[in-house]
């Protein structure tokens, strides 16, 4: 089974695109993928509320194809935050949490911790757009949350550092990385592979944002065994997700 963990719904000015459900589920036919792990962008910009609502609506349309991530478009809403994850875990089914982290608003902050206490409670993965330096913060603050790196470090707030964010995922066993790259690097997965194994590597392609097609094969050309890619591509995310293969 093939499991894109990291793919985007919804509309977005400053982004330049506009997709739905048709549009993404149409996309992972054309990739051979089973199921998508989707943000909704009006949850992840601008309203949480209404971007999750929307992304119910959805997976109600897509319920075998889409999983959803929940989304907090800041770490400052105290317990509004927290029950807006009980709600999307309790009514809409969905499966994890996606933050996103830039230089002027990082997450890397006191208020995320009781953000990531309600994640290992709910038993929810959390995908971020963060650095390396950002997630060995959270960590070292909650070690039992597991976090999923997006992009590994292959994108322009973390310097395309790849090394870095390998070297924090072997001080932290709870931190997983993510391939969709805004960069191809050919030896990033070997090396990754090498220094955590396959079970802490998770296959994204940022979709719509990023070409799937390239970053499907820079993973099909990594050189790893059927074996490794079964887990990199659909496994990993269905643990950490708890959902059944």
């Amino acid at each position: 089974m093939i499991v894109d963990a990291h793919v985007h719904i919804g509309k977005s000015t400053r982004l330049q695109i506009n997709v739905d459900g048709e549009f993404l589920v149409r996309t992972a036919d054309k990739l051979g993928f089973d199921k998508i792990c989707v943000t909704d962008l009006t949850a992840l910009f601008y309203d949480m509320h209404e971007g999750n609502y929307l992304l119910s609506q959805e997976m109600k349309k897509f319920p075998d194809r889409m999983l959803g991530y929940a989304t907090i478009s800041s770490t400052h809403f105290g317990q509004e935050a927290l029950d807006e994850l009980e709600r999307c875990r309790n009514d809409y089914g969905m499966k994890g949490l996606k933050v996103y982290s830039t230089p002027d608003l990082s997450v890397a902050e006191p208020a995320m911790i009781p953000i990531l206490e309600k994640c290992v409670e709910l038993g929810f993965p959390i995908l971020g757009h963060v650095t390396p330096q950002e997630c060995e913060y959270m960590l070292t603050a909650v070690p039992a949350a597991r976090i999923m790196m997006a992009h590994s470090g292959g994108q322009p707030f973390a310097k395309g550092d790849w090394n870095r964010a390998i070297m924090a995922a072997q001080r932290h066993p709870n931190l997983y990385l993510e391939t969709a790259s805004s960069t191809i690097d050919a030896s990033f997965l070997p090396q990754a592979a090498a220094a955590l194994g396959t079970g802490r590597i998770v296959f994204g392609t940022d979709t719509p944002l990023l070409d799937p097609y390239s970053q499907l094969a820079r993973i099909r050309s990594s050189g790893l065994s059927s074996e490794s890619l079964g887990q990199i591509m659909g496994a990993n995310i269905l643990r950490l997700m708890g959902v059944e293969q």
